[in-house]
């Protein structure tokens, strides 16, 4: 001890301006972790990358504290290290995230792409300007440079890059689902006349994969994911009556659809507008084919708790009564 405090007595200004030193730059590489700590919240894969840096934050604090003739002893070098390699954790973490962000962004932007092609075929030939139509072709065109500038930034190590990427296909994602809206919107104004009806490219084009046979009815067919549904209520319906509900008609395929729609008479839809023609819709006969029979009561009282339901404009005050026609709920989420 002796021996140290003449060392230190002989050092004088030199040791205390190392120690100044030493300690400046880890309060510095201290601050500088605390806001990379901040500025990772929620942006990293491994919260466990958090909590270390965390945990070295702190351990660095502590030895800020200490007096300066404990850190002339034991040095701030270990405590520099360990902060160093839990920032460089974190920093990889948050690359990390960043690159499955824009993995995700790209995912997602697929479905918005096939949906907004398919749309940008099915317009074609229906009446519609070009110029219409084009918006939605640049705004294809605009995701897809976006699309490809994301791929090359993914080989990348730059998180500001990967980050934009990300923000990037998402905006670009947004802008094509507009214009992918607004182009079925305007389909839509010059194909179907009324307000409740809505155009849909995929109206009497249904994969036969998608579809299912109706088990009582088997020349009749709804979209897959709602068979459940109509069986319950069958099941439910004959427990009552004794019998399946009569199903007259179901899905309709765009041919079909052509052939029953007669611009003089509102009764069928104009093709693409079909609830038919997108397998969620059945008409039921069977006494249901009348309002307020004791078949349609029923159905009106408990159809809907499994999943079918009497749309407005069929109702005896709507535009079209049709006490014989049925839709999935699914039509509601559009599903």
């Amino acid at each position: 001890m002796v021996t140290l405090v003449v060392v230190l007595a002989m050092g004088g200004g030199g040791l205390a301006w190392y120690a100044a030193e030493e300690t400046a730059d880890l309060a510095t590489q201290n601050a500088t972790a605390k806001q990379l700590l901040a500025a990772s919240d929620g942006k990293v894969a491994e919260q466990t990358t958090r909590d270390g840096l965390s945990a070295q934050i702190a351990e660095a604090e502590t030895v800020l504290a200490e007096p300066v003739l404990t850190r002339l002893v034991t040095g701030t070098g270990d405590a520099r290290d360990s902060l160093e390699a839990a920032s460089g954790a974190v920093e990889a973490s948050m690359v990390e995230f960043a690159r499955s962000q824009v993995t995700a962004a790209r995912n997602g932007m697929a479905s918005a792409q096939a949906r907004a092609e398919k749309v940008y075929t099915a317009t074609k030939g229906m009446g519609l300007d070009d110029a219409v139509r084009g918006q939605l072709q640049a705004a294809l065109d605009t995701l897809a440079a976006v699309d490809a500038a994301a791929d090359e930034t993914l080989a990348g190590e730059d998180l500001g890059k990967l980050e934009k990427a990300a923000a990037d296909l998402s905006t670009n994602r947004s802008a094509l689902t507009l214009a992918t809206q607004s182009l079925t919107d305007a389909q839509d104004a010059i194909t179907c006349p009324w307000p409740d009806q809505t155009w849909d490219p995929d109206s009497g084009k249904i994969p036969s994969s998608a579809l299912a046979a109706i088990p009582w009815a088997p020349t009749h067919f709804v979209r897959a994911d709602a068979l459940q549904d109509l069986v319950d209520l069958d099941a439910a319906y004959s427990q009552v009556f004794g019998e399946h509900l009569t199903i007259n008609s179901s899905y309709r395929t765009y041919e079909s659809q052509a052939s029953l729609y007669d611009p003089a008479s509102p009764t069928a839809a104009p093709p693409g507008c079909s609830t038919h023609g997108l397998g969620l819709a059945v008409d039921i006969g069977g006494g249901v084919q009348t309002f307020d029979t004791e078949q349609y009561t029923w159905l009106k009282q408990h159809a809907e708790t499994y999943g079918w339901t009497h749309p407005d404009w069929a109702e005896p005050a709507g535009r079209m009564p049709e006490p014989w026609h049925w839709e999935s709920v699914l039509l509601r989420v559009g599903s």
